[in-house]
């Protein structure tokens, strides 16, 4: 008999939910929109004065080429972009970030055969005196390595920290590796590798010397709440969890169609023999509600 729960049984991510999102037609899509919006909120009540947060804002960014002198003007998507509109006080969120489980040069998480890094400065287009200083990117299949818009994405991150954005990545699909250069592959059985990631990539004072923060976790790990870095010293506090069960619980379709804890996660072959165990224990969990 079906096992349907209305919360989310799993400390973080849900295992059930992600395994059947990542399936053909699974419903990526609709999550993906539905979680940005709850990201944005969420963001939006942390930011003081002088910032705000826009869903699919293009993001302008302008190239020039050392060798032939052109400039020419470039348009990407991100999910979620803070902008600065005026200086703002010195800020810190008041909620205490939880540590890195890692933290790496920048330069070792970007491709080192892309021909664009040694042949194009960027820098942020300034208008109207708003200036982009981080962008957030909830990761999809076609980001990832062998997706259709993983080329695309590879470049778009290396324009964003070549232009001095914050970027931050969020990536809750395990069956596939991380685009990020340097990061162990948990689909590949690698060693280290965690099911889940969130980078913070600060490319300040420039992308040589930056550092990109990993936030590694793992099936029913919380969720990590992250300092998210904001313009000079400003930064935020956001607790992704809780910002996550919000998507979780206001699509019953998840919890009454898409999970069944009576039966283990589609492609249960993917996960570790780690996580396999922590499924088990959510399931027997279920069992007994």
């Amino acid at each position: 008999m079906p096992i349907h729960l209305r919360n989310n049984l799993y400390k973080g991510i849900n295992a059930h939910l992600h395994s059947a999102l990542q399936s053909p037609g699974g419903g990526w899509e609709s999550f993906h929109a539905a979680h940005i919006t709850h990201l944005m909120e969420a963001i939006d009540t942390l930011l003081p004065d002088g910032y705000y947060v826009l869903n699919e804002k293009s993001l302008q960014l302008s190239t020039f080429n050392i060798e032939t002198e052109e400039k020419s003007i470039s348009r990407t998507r991100p999910d979620l972009s803070i902008y600065q509109d005026r200086p703002s006080r010195t800020l810190e969120s008041g909620i205490t970030a939880d540590a890195p489980a890692l933290t790496l040069p920048i330069v070792k998480t970007v491709f080192e055969e892309d021909p664009l890094t040694a042949l194009v400065i960027y820098h942020a287009e300034v208008h109207n005196s708003e200036i982009p200083v981080t962008r957030i990117e909830l990761l999809s299949p076609g980001n990832k390595p062998g997706g259709s818009h993983y080329p695309q994405y590879i470049a778009k991150r290396n324009e964003t920290l070549d232009s001095g954005i914050n970027l931050v990545e969020i990536d809750y699909l395990h069956e596939s590796r991380s685009p990020v250069w340097g990061l162990k592959s948990y689909p590949d059985h690698e060693t280290g590798a965690y099911a889940y990631t969130i980078l913070v990539s600060n490319p300040h004072p420039n992308v040589s010397e930056g550092e990109t923060e990993v936030y590694g976790f793992y099936v029913n790990d919380p969720i990590p709440r992250v300092r998210i870095p904001l313009a000079k010293s400003d930064a935020i506090t956001l607790d992704f969890g809780a910002a996550y069960n919000i998507t979780f619980s206001r699509n019953r379709y998840y919890s009454t169609r898409l999970v069944d804890y009576e039966q283990v996660p589609v492609r249960f072959e993917t996960y570790s023999a780690d996580d396999q165990q922590r499924i088990h224990e959510r399931m027997q969990i279920a069992a007994h509600e």
